[in-house]
């Protein structure tokens, strides 16, 4: 099997960062594209081949934030829902943006705002217990992970959205975005002052030993459902790695973040500046760009890495299973 170059093309903005694959509202295919350098967010038509087209849309980025890294708006990551809206994050200008299809074109129908100086990075899609969905929101410059929580199309109504819970840092700060979408929790990865959050890979609890306990929240009528486990988090800067528990609505810490230990304040990366995670089963990958190598981890039981095998690889960034 080889792979085949079936076509090349120039984006419409500047300094492109991640793209994904979307279905419109008509059954067409696209690819979104993230440029950093501008903050846009380019829309090319996929052919029935699949080859990409020339750009059709280009939704300009605006405004800025505290920090220097913030000069102006820097589009980082694209997130079809299962809904067939599009969330983008602008790690210049601290926004979520909200987009849906209207015949074909993508509108931007809302924007959620972050505090000031929180630089909203990589987004994924975490499971629940139930219905709506979560999305886990990787905040380099705040050094936390901000849940975004909402409704299916069909459902919106604010009766039928989650609500912030007591204790959840910054949560009740946030009003909901005309597309549907909230800020319910933001947790603190215990950074330090040097750190950058960059990347999140999730393990599902039933990959991992009894020892892991997703508490109360994750079971229903008596069962544990499957929207429960670890998310590991690399932090850039003191190089570690930071589990959270997911129990299907909301994360906590395993323990106190000051605890000097792989539950609490992390575990080493195996390595310099983690830049990407990738968890295959129980083993957790780290692409560590600075020192040129790859660090394998196998999860224990209790969900704590521990580090196996470093390669040699220069300058990794992204981990892919071929």
């Amino acid at each position: 099997m080889r792979l085949e170059q079936t076509s090349r093309i120039t984006v419409q903005g500047d300094g492109p960062t991640h793209a994904a694959l979307a279905i419109d509202d008509e059954g067409h295919r696209h690819l979104i594209v993230a440029c950093y350098g501008d903050g846009s967010i380019g829309v090319h038509r996929l052919d029935e081949q699949g080859r990409i087209l020339p750009g059709n849309q280009l939704l300009e980025g605006e405004g800025h934030g505290p920090l220097p890294a913030q000069a102006g708006p820097h589009a980082h990551w694209i997130l079809p829902l299962p809904d067939g809206r599009v969330l983008t994050t602008d790690l210049g200008a601290d926004r979520v943006y909200v987009h849906r299809w209207e015949h074909g074109t993508l509108r931007r129908s809302a924007a959620v705002r972050l505090a000031p100086g929180t630089g909203p990075r990589d987004m994924h899609l975490m499971p629940t217990n139930g219905g709506g969905w979560r999305v886990a929101v990787v905040d380099e410059w705040g050094c936390t992970v901000t849940v975004l929580a909402g409704v299916f199309e069909q459902d919106f109504g604010q009766d039928t959205v989650p609500q912030p819970q007591a204790g959840d840092a910054d949560a009740g700060d946030h009003a909901f975005a005309d597309g549907g979408v909230r800020v319910v929790q933001t947790i603190s990865l215990g950074g330090d002052a040097i750190d950058q959050a960059a990347s999140l890979a999730y393990v599902p609890s039933g990959r991992l030993g009894d020892a892991v306990h997703c508490g109360e929240t994750a079971r229903a009528e008596g069962h544990v459902t499957d929207g429960c486990g670890i998310a590991y988090v690399g932090l850039r800067g003191s190089d570690r790695i930071v589990a959270l528990l997911w129990d299907g609505e909301r994360f906590a810490r395993l323990t106190d973040p000051g605890v000097n230990d792989g539950r609490g304040r992390g575990t080493p990366c195996g390595g310099s500046r983690p830049r990407q995670l990738v968890a295959f089963g129980t083993l957790l990958l780290a692409a560590d760009e600075a020192s040129n190598n790859l660090a394998v981890f196998d999860i224990e039981d209790a969900g704590e890495p521990c580090l196996v095998a470093r390669f040699d690889a220069d300058s990794p960034t992204v981990i892919l299973r071929v």
